[in-house]
């Protein structure tokens, strides 16, 4: 313990921090600007040099955890029995959560002309049962637990496809909208919060701060990688379709929902892969 918290006292691990960051820029920049600019090849050259920038990270911070550092993302944490899992499960939650929201906003701001009031309190079912969700699933019957993560993924799944179906001609979906809405709150809940308390239980004191910043640092990345991915998509397929309007958004939206269902059955299926064990 007094080893780790010297190594700790050494400061903040820069080089890393530098390669992590570039490396994210470097996946994420194309996919923002590259739609707009219809696909340039230095953006196919920045997704490829984001895998490099990736893997020189991986191998400095291993490096540096050998020789005694303390590194950014520290390799032993990642060793944590289950932890692999939950770094991609959240990753995953987090993606779908971020884009899921993003090109929904897209289309009924864009598409549907709803106020940014509007659209705010549209997505309030989806956000309170989140919270509920998070702060009591605990507390159900033992019978379920083990099937609440890849039932949450699942349920998101369902859901988000139901969304893009919903609003596929244009309209604005009727009353089963918002149970849709109540239901990628729920999933997404069950694939975050249970995959994140179990995920740090098995983790010991020394390395609690280690694994809370790892689990950090992921959710964000899985953020700003589903704004990314999924806006370029529904950007993407807005811009095939010609003019702008109600149809046309409504379509890139199916597509996303599409993707956004196929993202959240991977976390399904990992899910899975925890419960055979």
């Amino acid at each position: 313990a007094g080893e780790r918290a010297a190594e700790r006292a050494r400061g903040l691990d820069l080089p890393g921090l530098v390669l992590l960051g570039a490396a994210v820029s470097l996946f994420t920049v194309p996919l923002v600007l590259g739609q707009e600019k219809d696909w340039p090849l230095w953006s196919w050259l920045s997704l490829g040099a984001s895998a490099v920038v990736f893997a020189l990270f991986c191998g400095y911070e291993s490096r540096l955890s050998r020789s005694g550092g303390a590194p950014l993302i520290a390799p032993r944490v990642l060793r944590i029995p289950g932890m692999g899992l939950a770094v991609f499960r959240i990753t995953v939650v987090m993606a779908v959560n971020a884009g899921f929201l993003f090109v929904l906003t897209l289309h009924i701001q864009g598409g549907l002309g709803y106020s940014a009031l509007r659209a705010g309190l549209t997505f309030a079912p989806t956000a309170v049962v989140f919270g509920v969700v998070g702060l009591t699933w605990r507390r159900w019957p033992a019978a379920v637990q083990r099937a609440l993560i890849p039932g949450g993924f699942a349920l998101s799944a369902v859901s988000a496809l139901a969304v893009g179906l919903l609003l596929r001609d244009g309209g604005e979906g009727g009353p089963w909208l918002y149970v849709a809405f109540v239901g990628v709150g729920v999933g997404l809940s069950l694939g975050f919060s249970p995959t994140l308390t179990r995920a740090l239980s098995t983790v010991r004191p020394e390395d609690a701060a280690d694994a809370s910043g790892l689990l950090s640092t992921v959710a964000q990345i899985g953020q700003l990688t589903g704004v990314a991915a999924f806006g370029a998509l529904f950007l993407n397929r807005l811009e095939s379709q010609g003019a702008p309007g109600a149809y046309s958004s409504a379509d890139a939206l199916l597509v996303c929902a599409y993707a956004l269902a196929g993202a959240a059955a991977l976390g399904a299926v990992s899910g899975l892969v925890r419960m055979r064990r």
